[in-house]
Parts: C-alpha cells; sequence; structure tokens
C-alpha cells in the first residue's frame, strides 16, 4: 500500500465507496467515541439554553423556536425563519457532530433574506431528545435519515434543500439517496 491511500478491510472489499466510507467512519467514531465520552462532563438543559440564547443574540431577524415532535416520541428542536410571501424552496440547515443550531447563528440573517430557512439539532445533539442508537452503523444511519423525515412531514414541508456542516452535510447525502423528490 502507497502512503496516503486508505486501507480498506478485507471485510469491507466490495461494499463500494459509500459503504467503505461508512465503515471507516463508524470505526473512527466508535473508537474514539467511546474513549471520549467518560471524559465528557454532561450540563444541564438550563445550561444549553442559556449557551445558546447567548450564541443566538446576534440574530436581528425575528424566528420561531419549537420543540417538533415526531412519531415514537422523540423531539427535535427547531429554529424558523419564516418568509411567508417567498415562493423558494425552504433551506434546511444541518450541523455536524456535537453541534447545534447555534453553530449557524452568523449566517442566518443572510441566508433568511430570501427564503424560509429552518435550522434543527440533530437527534442526540443539542436540545433534541437523546434516543437510544442501533450499535449497527447502517441501522443507526437510517434512524438519523428517518428522523428528518418525520421533521419534514411534521412541518409540513413537501420539498426542501438541505445544507449541512460535517456529519450534517453525511446525513443530507444520504437523505438525499434515500428521498430523492424531496430535495
Amino acid at each position: 500500500m502507497a502512503d496516503g491511500q486508505l486501507a480498506i478491510p478485507s471485510s469491507d472489499k466490495g461494499l463500494g465507496l459509500i459503504g467503505s466510507l461508512r465503515a471507516v467512519a463508524w470505526s473512527l467514531v466508535s473508537g474514539w467515541l467511546s474513549n471520549w465520552l467518560p471524559a465528557w462532563c454532561p450540563t444541564s438543559g438550563a445550561q444549553l439554553k442559556e449557551a445558546e440564547e447567548k450564541m443566538l443574540k446576534c440574530i436581528t431577524s425575528s424566528y420561531n423556536k419549537e420543540h417538533v415532535l415526531l412519531p415514537g416520541g422523540n423531539q427535535i428542536w427547531t429554529l424558523s425563519f419564516t418568509q411567508p410571501l417567498s415562493q423558494k424552496t425552504p433551506l434546511v440547515l444541518l450541523h455536524g457532530f456535537g453541534g447545534g443550531v447555534g453553530l449557524w447563528a452568523l449566517n442566518f440573517e443572510s441566508l433568511c433574506q430570501n427564503r424560509t430557512v429552518y435550522a434543527f439539532d440533530i437527534l442526540g445533539f443539542g436540545r433534541s431528545s437523546r434516543p437510544h442508537f442501533e450499535s449497527d452503523a447502517e441501522k443507526a444511519e437510517m434512524q438519523f435519515v428517518q428522523s428528518i423525515e418525520d421533521w419534514r412531514i411534521a412541518m409540513g414541508l413537501d420539498h426542501m434543500i438541505l445544507l449541512g456542516h460535517n456529519l450534517g452535510a453525511f446525513l443530507a447525502s444520504v437523505y438525499s439517496l434515500k428521498y430523492p423528490s424531496r430535495v
């Protein structure tokens, strides 16, 4: 193997690019994440709310904040910057690993001038529910994707533009492959 080439375990050969990337990503996350989590000190929901409010103080546009209820009882924390006169497809922002809606604080003003913009905390992050995820990477991935679809339905959106950062970009891509008629 030459320097700079990715070694794909023999059990992953034949999975194609997406399968190989999924396997590598999951091995990285499951490896370092399990070592990192015990050192993480969880904070309270009140502290999270306070920190988020500080981050969002820079926004001068009006917006709504709500927990959107999904089938099964999970909730997704959502910010909505509604432009009722706009006929443009809404933009939905998906944050990266370890992030939340505050990631987009400095972007909301310019993004929501001519279209409706939504940002939500992906399940397991920020102020959204913390459900149990499957240990199998593909099943966990589908739980994330299904939560995005359930959120879309709950919000009454027919189509949307997905814009993601890091994990959010990956989920936007996988969602788009599963539900191409919605993006």
